[in-house]
């Protein structure tokens, strides 16, 4: 089994991973501002989020990704939502540590380290299991 920590990096891996020891020190902050702006129920306010992360751009950026990621849902409309389960437990990790530790967990690793996906387990007793759903606590299991 891999550690909370692996399941993050292969979370951010799976949802943001074009960053390449360079967009992480961007989207990581984005993320702590975004998760943190939301009320400790989980809801949050488009008019909250526009103005923590300075743009409506970045917190429209990041409703649609979260949304499409199964973290953010919403009633009728995506400008007042919550946390989804998933969502909660993302909130809580990112809260729990620092831009640089965040950073560091999704950057530093060797080249032999197995990422999961949704659809793609490798954290198995013996590796990668065809079918095996991925346990990772950030994202929605498979039917």
């Amino acid at each position: 089994m891999k550690t909370i920590e692996e399941y993050f990096r292969d979370w951010e891996n799976h949802v943001f991973g074009y960053g390449y020891g360079s967009g992480e020190e961007h989207t990581i902050p984005a993320l702590q501002i975004f998760l943190d702006s939301c009320s400790d129920e989980g809801g949050y306010d488009h008019r909250v989020l526009e103005s923590a992360l300075i743009s409506p751009t970045v917190a429209w950026l990041l409703i649609n990704t979260l949304c499409h990621h199964n973290i953010l849902e919403y009633g009728t409309s995506p400008r007042f939502g919550w946390l989804t389960e998933h969502g909660k437990r993302l909130k809580e990790f990112v809260g729990s540590r620092t831009e640089k530790e965040l950073i560091r967990i999704v950057s530093d690793y060797d080249h032999e380290y197995r990422h999961c996906d949704p659809s793609d387990c490798s954290c198995g007793e013996n590796e990668y299991e065809i079918g095996r759903a991925c346990p990772n606590p950030f994202w929605r299991k498979r039917p």
